[in-house]
């Protein structure tokens, strides 16, 4: 803030009056009058006050001079001592005043800002010495402009100088119509911007060439940017992703994660948080516009600094792989199925029963629930193929199969081909009772479908001799003695007459 000076007219008063009073005396002596005594001392005494008064003023006026002198140095100095470079040019634009580090940044200059060179003066010599890198090759152009600009531009002006050097510079008119610049070296910060730029362009680049979709959410879960993996893994553009709500894109919840709404305590229909996918990636599914189901995996990332609060979401497309899975699981499903099946009758196969055998026999053995087995087989069979020959003698064992199949329930998965003629049905948690009623429908089953068979001398069509066994197995006893069981059970059977079943229960 700047202060008047308080401006004391008292002395000089008191000596415009020692002054006049003199004048008097001078006046009086002069015209030949007779001066008194008390005029003369009056005389005297202000010739006295006058020459002490001039003492003083003198002395007042040497201590002023002295105090403007030591603010002028003291402003020198402060000025000389600030960071950016001040420039006062008159009137006329002619340099008047600059400091110290006007010199530094340009020292080539140091002779024309001592001769008080006009600006165009010194535009003129920093561009004939190359100093303005963006005036190359248009320097009457540019400093035209430049003139034009000079002292009216209301932000300031960024330049580049001596190649390697960015000054911000400011420009102020005064009211008597000089001009006052500072120039600030930003140099530090230019390159810093420039780095920056550079890291945000090859972050853009590397997002936008991504394979996987990436999204930018903010604290609310919306979608701020969307790369174009994610306009094509999705069919939405990015404008059309803005603002939507992250539990909009994604369907239903992984199987993997955790309920968020049961952690968090709100209500099913309240919009998936994005806190609650940080850390492990997620599964979800999908769906593209189009409605063709994705399967999705999600990783996400939390970005807080002071100023902002984002999420940035990695999104990979499991989908192809994830049919990849499906169709390998399908595969093995009917390799394991081949590899269990048997080829002619599409029952289960003799490795199938060894082991279904022992898993339900350990189960049974655990729950001492009883465990069932019926031997069936074809009567006569030989002679049907015989009479029929083999592509015939093939059709009648895959028809036995299915009717088997038909009469044993739980789907027909506990009837195979046990080898040949021969079949095996494993009934879990049957006793024998309830093992003879399966059987006799079986037997049953096959009289009625009244299949020819001209070569069997027990009747005029395919019969069956089965034999039964069942037990509640014990602890330490081999599944084989229900096989055997069953098996003497159908070679009685077959000593009988064949076409029957005969029952037999082991005892301990």
């Amino acid at each position: 803030m700047n202060r008047f000076a308080e401006v004391r007219t008292w002395p000089l008063l008191a000596f415009a009056l020692l002054v006049g009073l003199q004048a008097i005396v001078l006046t009086v002596s002069l015209g030949g009058y007779a001066v008194e005594g008390w005029l003369a001392w009056i005389g005297m005494a202000s010739l006295a006050l006058t020459v002490l008064l001039a003492v003083a003023v003198v002395s007042t006026l040497a201590r002023a001079q002295a105090r403007a002198k030591l603010a002028q140095r003291t402003m020198e100095e402060a000025i000389d001592a600030l960071p950016a470079s001040v420039e006062i040019f008159d009137a006329d634009d002619r340099l008047i005043a600059y400091n110290r580090r006007l010199v530094e940044i340009y020292p080539h200059m140091l002779r024309h800002f001592q001769r008080k060179c006009t600006f165009e003066d010194l535009v003129r010599e920093s561009l004939a010495r190359g100093g303005v890198p963006e005036a190359r090759g248009r320097e009457p152009e540019w400093l035209e402009e430049r003139k034009q600009a000079r002292g009216k531009q209301t932000s300031p002006l960024l330049q580049r100088v001596h190649d390697d050097m960015w000054l911000r510079i400011y420009e102020s008119r005064t009211p008597s119509g000089g001009i006052v610049g500072v120039r600030m070296d930003v140099t530090d910060l230019i390159h810093e911007q420039q780095h920056l730029a550079a890291s945000r362009a090859q972050l853009r680049a590397t997002i936008e060439s991504a394979a996987n979709g990436i999204l930018t959410l903010d604290s609310g879960g919306h979608v701020l940017e969307a790369n174009p993996s994610c306009e094509l893994l999705f069919g939405f553009t990015a404008a059309e992703l803005q603002g939507v709500h992250i539990g909009m894109l994604l369907g239903a919840s992984s199987a993997a994660m955790p309920d968020p709404n049961a952690m968090s305590g709100t209500p099913p229909d309240a919009p998936l948080d994005p806190r609650a996918l940080l850390g492990q990636p997620r599964e979800f599914t999908a769906r593209h516009r189009s409605g063709e189901a994705l399967h999705l995996q999600l990783a996400i990332a939390e970005v807080r600094t002071d100023t902002i609060h984002l999420y940035v979401c990695i999104v990979t497309d499991l989908t192809e792989r994830k049919r990849q899975e499906e169709r390998l699981r399908r595969a093995n499903e009917l390799l394991a199925r081949q590899s269990t099946t048997d080829g002619l009758t599409g029952v289960g196969n003799r490795r199938l029963f060894d082991q279904l055998l022992q898993t339900e026999w350990h189960r049974a053995t655990r729950a001492n629930r009883p465990l069932a087995l019926l031997m069936v087989d074809i009567d006569h069979f030989k002679q049907y193929n015989d009479a029929y020959g083999h592509v015939s003698g093939d059709d009648c064992l895959r028809r036995v199969a299915t009717l088997l199949r038909s009469c044993a329930g739980r789907g027909g998965e506990s009837v195979c081909r046990y080898g040949g003629e021969e079949f095996a049905v494993l009934l879990v948690d049957t006793d024998l009772a309830g093992a003879q009623v399966v059987a006799q429908r079986c037997l049953d089953s096959v009289r009625l479908a009244a299949i020819e068979h001209v070569g069997s001398p027990v009747r005029r069509s395919v019969s069956l001799s089965i034999g039964v066994a069942a037990f509640v197995p014990q602890t330490g006893e081999a599944a084989q003695r229900l096989i055997q069981t069953a098996d003497s059970a159908l070679y009685e059977a077959k000593q009988a007459g064949r076409a029957r079943l005969i029952c037999q229960q082991q005892t301990a």
